[in-house]
């Protein structure tokens, strides 16, 4: 996995130059059938996107983040409190799905997805072990790795269901219990 500089300097969200003391970092899956995160980035980074913002994406294959503001930077990803204090992440989705609506969609290809929510996944734990690191997170402390969908029913994001909704219709078996462990893991292998 690499990260890539993709700095949204256009974006309302950067301009605002707003901090935040990070104290966690939020998992979102982007929820339409788009494996390009360079497909948000050309839409997002302009002055009139003032919808949303999030710190980086993870493309569909796994192999490259695009960190899209500073880590420390205040995002528009969550809808609520944990803007002001969760890094987000988005990991984008394969093309063979098609949503039927919000958080529900039809799989043209299972192998595919199957693998691209697995490399996400993964390189999603190694992304959250380094941020871990930098910011002295512990990720088996409550509230400080969330999804978007645990956000919602902690009442610090809005409702979405991401990224349950993609690892259950799946059926991958990921859960976000899992995720923290693997995160917790993954960290005791990074060198300091």
């Amino acid at each position: 996995m690499k990260i890539v500089s993709a700095i949204l300097a256009q974006n309302p969200c950067y301009t605002t130059g707003e901090k935040i003391t990070v104290k966690g970092i939020m998992l979102h899956s982007v929820g339409c059938a788009q494996p390009d995160p360079q497909v948000f980035i050309r839409e997002w980074d302009d002055p009139t996107y003032d919808r949303a913002c999030v710190h980086g994406f993870i493309d569909a294959l796994g192999e490259t983040v695009y960190q899209t503001l500073p880590w420390d930077h205040r995002g528009w990803h969550a809808g609520g409190p944990s803007n002001d204090t969760h890094i987000g992440i988005e990991m984008c989705e394969p093309a063979c799905l098609t949503y039927t609506d919000t958080f529900t969609f039809v799989c043209h290809d299972h192998e595919e997805a199957l693998r691209s929510a697995q490399l996400t996944y993964q390189a999603a734990v190694h992304l959250f072990a380094m941020l871990c690191k930098t910011y002295d997170l512990n990720p088996m402390e409550k509230g400080v790795i969330i999804s978007h969908w645990e956000g919602f029913q902690s009442k610090v994001a809005t409702d979405h269901e991401d990224p349950e909704h993609y690892w259950n219709q799946l059926g991958t078996g990921y859960t976000m219990d899992g995720f923290r462990q693997d995160v917790k893991e993954a960290m005791e292998t990074l060198q300091r």
